[in-house]
C-alpha cells in the first residue's frame, strides 16, 4: 500500500507541475498516468537530449537507454508514426543504467494501453483499500486525517 500511495502523491505532484501542464496545453487533456508493462530499451526522443544524475552522462536525442518495467510514464500524445503513442517517464531514475527524469519516448499504442489498464488496476485497487480502512476506522480516520470537527 505504501507504494500506491507515494504513486498517488507522485501523480498529484505531477499534475501541479509545469511540465505536466504543458503536456496537457499541447495535447488537450488527455495526459493519464500509466506504468511501463515491461522493461525494454526505448529511444530518447527530447530535443538536445537528457543528462543522466545518477550516472553523471549525457544521452543525446536519439540515443538509448532502459525503461524498467512497472515505472511510471504518463501520455502526452501520439507518437511519431501510426500505432505508437509518446509517453514521458514521470519519476526520476533511482538504479544506473535507465533512463532520465522526464525522457520522452514512443511507446506501442498496445503496450500503452497494458500499462495503463495495469495502472487503473492499480489505483482501483489502491482506492478500495482506502475506504475499507476509512470503513473500519470509522470517526478514528478523521483524527488521523486532521479532519475532526470540534
Amino acid at each position: 500500500m505504501r507504494n500506491y500511495l507515494s504513486i498517488s502523491l507522485l501523480a498529484a505532484s505531477l499534475a501541479a507541475s509545469p511540465s505536466v501542464a504543458r503536456a496537457q496545453s499541447t495535447t488537450g487533456a488527455d495526459a493519464e498516468l500509466a506504468f511501463m508493462p515491461s522493461t525494454m530499451t526505448v529511444t530518447l526522443l527530447n530535443e538536445g537530449g537528457k543528462y543522466v544524475a545518477i550516472d553523471l552522462k549525457h544521452i543525446p536525442e536519439g540515443g538509448t537507454c532502459r525503461m524498467d518495467k512497472d515505472a511510471t510514464i504518463f501520455r502526452v500524445g501520439h507518437g511519431a508514426t501510426e500505432g505508437t503513442t509518446r509517453v514521458r517517464y514521470a519519476a526520476p531514475q533511482i538504479s544506473s543504467g535507465g533512463c532520465p527524469f522526464l525522457t520522452v519516448f514512443d511507446l506501442p499504442t498496445a503496450d500503452y494501453a497494458a500499462a495503463r489498464a495495469a495502472f487503473v488496476q492499480k489505483e482501483e485497487e489502491a482506492s478500495r483499500k482506502v475506504e475499507q480502512l476509512k470503513k473500519d476506522l470509522g470517526e478514528k480516520w478523521d483524527e488521523v486525517t486532521g479532519q475532526k470537527k470540534s
